[in-house]
């Protein structure tokens, strides 16, 4: 029924959408308050679904989860301090291309370690490997007199099937996510720092702040988001080295249709994105990579700085 099918796909598309914000999420925190181009997040998102495969079997789904996504943002802290840093006061091309040669060495030692075939996550706790059925509900007949004519119509309505993972526990925790984001960046002192860092860093170094340090923590934060995303996708998606280099263009498509600087613009286009490319599958499947595309490009045309992207963010 083809009602169904777009109920379906509409929440699939949300499902989706959620993973989409979390990693763009990670990246625009980075790209918007530091200005660095990390083609390398992808490879974080790649590491913490494998790390969470990994650990899983040992720990569980919980500890594995938390495990993968704390591994990750550390990681990231360190790989800023000892690679990045250096280069904050050259070209930014510079970083982009660190970045983007790191992504390829990560790639290669994955397939060092975990090997070329792709993996499945060993599996979901009881109470989130079913399902969430509701209805049935129907809508009954309605009759309606038009010119003397009585009119019958109306719709039947089956029952609906979400699994609990993907189409409800993904999306409660990233709605918390987002809002413990939102809290740390806007309502806490180190959030505060942090955005007078991004605008005058000379300044806050005169008031005593060790902004390095600083730039240390987001490049932190926004990692242990890619990892916290690759962890919550690995019982989803087919878990391969080529998982990071997928899910870093698309990522960036996400970050320019939303608008480079923009919290709520991540979120913005990770769900619109989410959801369009999920409903192209009733238009036409083989299209449905090009979505994402395809928006970034109407959206340039109309609104180059994104849909509510930060006007002179790098000027």
């Amino acid at each position: 029924m083809l009602f169904h099918q777009v109920v379906d796909l509409f929440f699939n598309g949300i499902s989706l959408g959620m993973l989409y914000i979390l990693v763009a999420l990670g990246l625009n925190i980075i790209l918007g308050l530091m200005g660095v181009i990390n083609f390398s997040h992808g490879a974080f998102f790649m590491l913490g679904a494998y790390l969470a495969y990994t650990f899983a079997p040992i720990v569980g789904f919980w500890p594995s989860i938390l495990l993968a996504a704390a591994f990750i943002g550390v990681f990231g802290m360190l790989f800023e301090a000892s690679l990045i840093r250096p280069l904050y006061r050259r070209l930014p091309e510079y970083t982009l291309l660190l970045t983007y040669g790191t992504a390829l060495i990560f790639e290669q030692i994955v397939r060092r370690i975990w090997g070329d075939d792709a993996v499945r996550y060993p599996g979901l706790p009881a109470y989130l490997n079913g399902f969430l059925t509701l209805g049935p509900a129907n809508f009954r007949p309605l009759n309606l007199s038009l010119f003397g004519h009585t009119i019958r119509w109306g719709i039947t309505v089956g029952s609906f099937q979400f699994p609990v993972y993907k189409d409800v526990f993904l999306v409660a925790v990233t709605i918390f996510i987002l809002v413990a984001v939102w809290l740390l960046i806007n309502r806490t002192n180190i959030g505060m720092i942090i955005r007078a860092g991004t605008r005058d860093a000379e300044m806050v170094k005169i008031l005593g702040i060790n902004m390095p340090l600083m730039f240390t923590f987001v490049f932190g934060i926004g990692s242990f988001m890619a990892g916290l995303a690759g962890a919550l996708a690995a019982p989803v998606y087919a878990i391969a080295p080529s998982f990071g280099s997928q899910w870093i263009i698309l990522t960036f498509v996400i970050v320019i249709v939303g608008g480079i600087g923009s919290f709520w613009g991540a979120v913005a286009g990770g769900l619109i994105i989410g959801i369009l490319s999920s409903m192209m599958e009733l238009i036409s499947p083989p299209a449905v990579e090009l979505t994402g595309f395809i928006i970034m490009g109407i959206i340039l045309l109309v609104r180059p700085r994104g849909i509510l992207g930060v006007e002179g963010l790098f000027e």
